[in-house]
């Protein structure tokens, strides 16, 4: 996604406020690299070299895979909008090393925010759960699910309910139901990130259901369709609630809802 593509606010200082998100991201990343990182590290026309040169930096494979979690965790706040050093790592923890040495580095960084916010990106955006051993996935999910469901980016907790969707974990139904009771509150960006958000879209949320696109959907309305597909029969007074005060994006959601709680249970 380029930023060019979206500028509300004009373009006059589109260039300067881009490039300092750049710059941000690069120093933040060129920080959790050891010394003599080179410029062209981040130059996708560099290809192959690059992850050689990455290999060299970092000769341990436990080590260059907890670098690369950090170097997601400093990435650019919303997951969707990557730079080449993103794009080149996320398929290369995925490619470069057995699941089992992933899962060790993500306990050995999820303790810290970079560590935690490298973790998330990768577990959630990155397809990265459907890789981790199970003994760790329980112990790591929750906690990337959790950080990531009250992320300032409304895009990434969408794809992190997305991911709950998916997997059957027990901690999944109860961690649905804190957001549909509004336990969980995105946390604020800081200043300097929110100037740049509105650079690469709209902020609101998008999500697909039987191939038709849904824009705009709250989480806590996403969060009781999830619930409601789970037979979580329980929510349909909070559903018919959320209808009378709805808008249009969150009405059809819990349409949605109600009408999977309302169908008769299938039989065994």
């Amino acid at each position: 996604m380029s930023a060019d593509d979206h500028d509300p606010q004009g373009s006059d200082d589109l260039g300067p406020r881009r490039d300092r998100l750049w710059d941000r991201v690069l120093q933040a990343q060129a920080a959790v690299l050891p010394p003599g990182a080179p410029s062209w590290l981040w130059d996708p026309e560099y290809g192959a070299a690059r992850q050689t040169a990455l290999e060299g930096l970092v000769p341990h494979p436990l080590e260059r895979a907890i670098v690369c979690l950090r170097v997601l965790g400093a990435a650019h706040p919303e997951w969707y909008v990557g730079l080449p050093l993103d794009r080149l790592v996320e398929p290369y923890l995925h490619n470069a090393f057995a699941p089992e040495l992933v899962a060790v580095a993500i306990d050995r960084v999820i303790g810290e925010p970079l560590g935690l916010a490298g973790a998330a990106r990768w577990l959630v955006h990155a397809g990265g759960a459907e890789r981790v051993p199970p003994l760790h996935a329980a112990r790591q999910l929750p906690l990337a699910a959790r950080w990531a469901l009250e992320h300032p980016v409304p895009r990434n907790r969408t794809e992190t309910l997305e991911l709950l969707a998916r997997i059957r974990s027990p901690f999944v139904v109860p961690m649905l139901h804190e957001v549909l009771a509004g336990g969980l509150v995105p946390r604020e960006a800081d200043p300097e990130v929110r100037e740049v958000l509105h650079l690469f879209g709209d902020a609101e949320t998008f999500f697909l259901d039987d191939d038709m696109l849904v824009r705009g959907t709250s989480d806590r309305a996403y969060a009781a369709l999830l619930l409601a597909r789970r037979g979580e029969r329980g929510i349909r007074p909070r559903v018919r609630e959320m209808m009378d005060e709805a808008g249009t994006a969150d009405f059809h959601a819990l349409a949605l809802a109600l009408e999977a709680l309302e169908a008769p249970p299938e039989r065994a």
